[in-house]
């Protein structure tokens, strides 16, 4: 799984070549959110997610952005124009840029999707469950606690803060695989999670 791609498509390619020497990209891939924004080549970044039928991705707040800049552009320069330059600009630059086609796709991604896979409940969001409460390795555990016990879920699996982490809170693991495209010290990371019917499930993070 990995999430905050952010349109770097040369990022996500190194993904997922590791992911094929891992003989993973058959399995099931989790995507939590912001395909696009600040990256080069966002439309290839969404064509790729598009052409992989087992990847499911959820929609994080560049992607809602970047699909609604067109109606919402002056609401947007008034909010990020003078306050967060870089972000308006991220946003208008691949906006302009990416097809009818991916734009509908990024407007019509959910905002959370539940699944289940050999018997463990799966929440894939870019925040928290049912919240735009985002999680980091700052969070407190009291906060971990009370997503736990209304998340309905074995695996929480979240994005947005660009902070890789693993923790368990009351029997529910949290997942934040990190950022692919928004990358510090040059490296990308992205996150593997085992299923066992006979164990806990277990993750572990990887950096490229």
């Amino acid at each position: 799984m990995f999430s905050d791609v952010h349109g770097n498509y040369t990022a996500l390619a190194q993904v997922w070549d590791e992911l094929r020497a891992l003989d993973l990209t058959g399995r099931q891939i989790l995507n939590a959110g912001d395909s696009v924004g600040y990256g080069a080549e966002p439309e290839r970044c969404v064509r790729f997610l598009q052409e992989h039928g087992n990847i499911i991705s959820v929609r994080g707040n560049y992607d809602r952005n970047v699909a609604s800049f067109p109606k919402k552009q002056e609401e947007y320069r008034k909010r990020w124009g003078r306050s967060r330059p870089e972000k308006y600009e991220a946003i208008k630059q691949d906006s302009d840029v990416i097809s009818d086609l991916s734009r509908m796709w990024l407007s019509e991604l959910p905002k959370e999707v539940r699944l289940t896979l050999q018997g463990v409940r799966i929440v894939v969001c870019h925040y928290s469950p049912g919240s735009k409460e985002s999680l980091g390795s700052w969070t407190p555990q009291s906060a971990f606690a009370e997503i736990a016990g209304t998340a309905d879920a074995d695996v929480v699996v979240c994005g947005h803060t660009h902070t890789p982490f693993i923790k368990t809170v009351n029997n529910v693991l949290f997942l934040n695989p990190g950022t692919v495209g928004r990358i510090s010290r040059y490296r990308c990371t992205y996150a593997i999670l085992e299923l066992d019917t006979a164990s806990a499930p277990r993750a572990e993070l990887r950096r490229i």
